[in-house]
């Protein structure tokens, strides 16, 4: 089989996303600073909270301008670099990221509208327009979610993964049309094989007229239950990275200027960020990791560097919820494949459409192609193992700063006396900024960590159990300088725009200034 390094495409893809995932947690994250700071002053008058929701919607208006061109750059860089993923963008992502637009349309307007109407209304109103807004922001990055979840676990295509590897599950009901999913695998191995580049085929409007319409039902990725465990997992934990980043603002200026007004802001916003701290990883994290064990059965085995299967009663009943059940390791995994020994793929091609024509690809063994993706799979396990568990172990660092950090501002019993007692020689105000500190780094490293997890969890499949990278790959050569370019362009672009919102933060009037300068240059 012919060997395509997508090494590098993987590397620049992998950069875009993260750089770009820093404003979408802002994103999400920020309106849950402000939204306190607009019921107080709603409530209580007090103008304090009015200046701090304006700083930081102007710092939120920097942020949403910045997500968008980033996101820009990473949808286009994504279909350009993986253009044979436009049969999925075509297929199961076709209805979620319709409807996406509408959400995003529903983001911008009402943002603009919070914008220009803040304090020309009610308070009670902004926080309504407000509170519509980040509907629609956490609509539309689940919607994105759930396209992400379709290619970690693709629902819809019933048994389809389990024929190739007989150790996965069922993939939800069969809305798929089998001989036309045969027909795009038989075609991207077939020029795989022949050395011609695979994702090509899928230009191909002959290719296309045999396949016919492959999907039934259009919003099937959306039914997941892996889709709605990821949804609720990643979303709320850009929402911790975000208002965290917030919640770190203002006790660099409670330590930098000593006002009591910061320690205020830090109050109104901590109940928001304590909830969102303990539901996450908690709740959600727990309904995640039970998806994983039940739908990758590879990936849970590699985050919990299971070789041989054994027993463990602690995971198996955070896992399955019953102690007694063995953790299924690789052996496992071989023995299922060692019995395709000798079936070929032209075999079980044929049995869905009798008389097919398979190609070279007929003659792949699928007990061998099985033995051979399990062990690119189990060579990722003294990576991933210690990545779960230091991200675990950052989710918990960021929550023990919450509490304390909630302790040491709120009068909660003994906890607080603790905290008090702990952080004495420090002295509240360096105390309140490194548990801040903490409770950033914390968040930061589960979710980036984890994401890593989530995408080398998948490996070697693009798609788990269907697609490899080698399948949807360009075919346009890109040399290592182009996309050491691409690179630098991410990172100057993100660079800019966290200065940019630090300006806006700290010496909002100086952005003031700024923009009026450029607005009379122009005119």
């Amino acid at each position: 089989m012919v060997v395509v390094d997508v090494s590098w495409l993987l590397s620049v893809s992998t950069l875009g996303i993260y750089l770009h995932s820093i404003f979408v947690s802002i994103t999400l994250g920020l309106p849950l600073v402000i939204a306190p700071m607009l019921y107080k002053w709603w409530r209580t008058k007090d103008e304090d909270y009015y200046r701090a929701a304006k700083v930081a919607t102007g710092v939120l208006a920097v942020n949403f301008a910045l997500g968008v061109i980033t996101g820009t750059l990473v949808e286009f860089g994504l279909v350009q670099a993986w253009s044979g993923s436009i049969f999925v963008i075509a297929t199961y992502a076709f209805a979620p990221l319709a409807i996406e637009l509408g959400a995003f349309i529903g983001e911008v307007v009402l943002l603009i509208l919070f914008i220009v109407t803040l304090k020309r209304v009610r308070p009670s109103l902004s926080l309504g327009v407000l509170l519509g807004y980040i509907v629609f922001a956490v609509f539309s990055g689940m919607l994105i979610t759930g396209v992400n979840s379709w290619l970690q676990v693709p629902w819809g295509t019933g048994e389809v993964a389990s024929v190739l590897y007989p150790f996965l599950p069922s993939y939800g009901p069969q809305v798929t049309d089998v001989q036309a999913l045969v027909k795009v695998k038989l075609a991207l191995l077939n020029n795989l094989l022949a050395g011609t580049p695979p994702s090509m085929i899928l230009q191909n409007s002959t290719v296309a007229q045999s396949v016919g319409i492959t999907l039934k039902e259009p919003f099937v990725a959306l039914s997941s239950p892996y889709a709605l465990a990821s949804m609720l997992h990643n979303v709320t934990a850009g929402m911790t990275i975000g208002a965290s980043i917030g919640v770190l603002g203002f006790a660099f200026q409670y330590l930098k200027t000593g006002s009591f007004v910061y320690r205020k802001l830090l109050r109104a916003v901590l109940p928001v960020l304590l909830l969102l701290l303990i539901v996450q990883p908690v709740v959600f994290g727990d309904f995640m990791g039970k998806m994983v064990a039940a739908y990758q059965p590879t990936k849970f085995a590699m985050i919990e560097g299971i070789h041989q299967t054994t027993q463990n009663p602690l995971i198996a009943f955070l896992a399955y919820g019953d102690p007694a059940k063995p953790i299924v390791g690789f052996d496992a995994f071989r023995n299922a494949s060692s019995k395709l020994n000798g079936t070929s793929l032209g075999d079980v091609a044929s049995t869905v459409i009798p008389g097919v024509d398979s190609g070279k690809a007929s003659t792949i063994d699928l007990g061998g192609l099985g033995a051979s993706d399990l062990s690119k799979a189990e060579a990722r396990i003294e990576l991933l193992n210690p990545a779960y568990y230091v991200k675990i172990a950052s989710g918990v660092i960021a929550l023990i700063s919450v509490v304390a950090l909630t302790a040491l501002l709120y009068r909660a019993g003994p906890i607080s006396r603790l905290t008090n007692t702990i952080i004495r020689p420090l002295g509240e105000r360096r105390a309140v900024l490194i548990f801040a500190l903490l409770m950033l780094i914390g968040s930061v490293f589960a979710a980036v960590i984890g994401w890593y997890v989530r995408e080398a969890g998948r490996k070697p499949w693009t798609v788990y159990g269907l697609v490899y990278p080698e399948e949807i790959v360009t075919p346009v050569q890109i040399e290592p300088a182009v996309l050491g370019g691409f690179a630098l362009l991410f990172t100057a672009v993100s660079l800019v725009g966290i200065y940019g919102m630090y300006i806006v933060s700290t010496k909002p009037s100086r952005f003031t200034d700024l923009l009026r300068r450029s607005v009379a240059e122009e005119k």
